[in-house]
């Protein structure tokens, strides 16, 4: 009876042995696969086309700004010829709506093209990009926020500043969905692939679905019976990279269909747009 006691207690001792070595191998693979390099993603290319493409289109826009910017900080005196400096920005611009000259108060002072006239002498002076603007004396890209001219908009705020003093601000006013839109719309045009684009902290900025740009997709009703899919967003905010999945309606449908995601970042002036490429699988 002993020997047959020790005999399964020696079983039972081989036996946990064996789930020790499974469950380690188990907590290896987890890690490893969270652990997954950048460079082990086959990143679909349409990722780094789209980056290119904004960044293209942001250097041209803040370069000209910077330019301005400096100009004006050198002489502000001369209403005329800011108001011109700010024409010239609108007619070489191909995405932004208005650009304003804002005093070092937070007074939208000149204001064009024209029909944007009537916003001038506006306070915006609590408005989060143009606090920041005036504190860091550097240029921001803002957040989505609803605007004075009574739409979800963006900014790329440049300040004026002479010999360390701010005498003013230049603010370009453009819709994140016409930007992102020109540069996705004909390379998504015929495919099976879908791209979408969210802000950080999960506002949409453009998707194909156009009835969802503007909602959250970790708060809003419409993603709250798709668990996977916050899970999701919630990881591709916390990293500039990398891949998931999750379960979604199939754009245009009620049909619901996992789909296989990689993003990558594009960043300006700190703030960050998730570009998400998804396919149904």
């Amino acid at each position: 009876m002993i020997n047959n006691l020790i005999f399964s207690t020696l079983q039972i001792f081989k036996i946990l042995n064996k789930m020790k070595s499974v469950l380690l191998l188990l907590i290896m693979a987890v890690f490893f696969v969270s652990c997954k390099d950048d460079d082990e993603i086959q990143f679909p290319p349409e990722l780094d086309q789209i980056i290119a493409k904004l960044d293209s289109s942001f250097d041209s826009l803040n370069v000209d700004m910077a330019a301005n910017a400096a100009a004006i900080a050198a002489d502000a005196s001369d209403p005329a010829n800011i108001r011109n400096r700010m024409l010239d920005l609108f007619e070489g611009s191909s995405f932004v709506l208005e650009f304003a000259f804002i005093t070092p108060q937070g007074i939208m002072e000149i204001v064009e093209p024209e029909v944007y006239h009537y916003i001038e002498g506006s306070d915006i002076s609590q408005q989060d990009h143009i606090v920041k603007g005036y504190q860091t004396k550097t240029p921001v890209l803002s957040e989505t926020f609803d605007a004075v001219e009574g739409f979800n908009a963006s900014v790329c705020f440049h300040p004026c500043v002479n010999s360390g003093a701010v005498v003013g601000g230049i603010t370009s006013l453009f819709q994140a969905h016409t930007i992102i839109g020109r540069t996705v719309n004909p390379l998504v045009a015929g495919q099976t692939f879908e791209v979408w684009v969210m802000e950080k902290g999960g506002k949409v900025l453009f998707d194909q679905d156009g009835d969802e740009i503007g909602l959250n997709v970790l708060t809003d009703d419409l993603y709250q019976d798709f668990p996977e899919l916050i899970e999701a967003a919630k990881l591709i905010d916390r990293g500039m990279s990398g891949e998931t999945q999750y379960s979604f309606f199939q754009t245009g449908t009620n049909t619901t269909v996992t789909k296989k995601t990689y993003w990558k970042t594009f960043e300006l002036y700190g703030t960050q747009w998730k570009i998400i490429w998804v396919k149904p699988i």
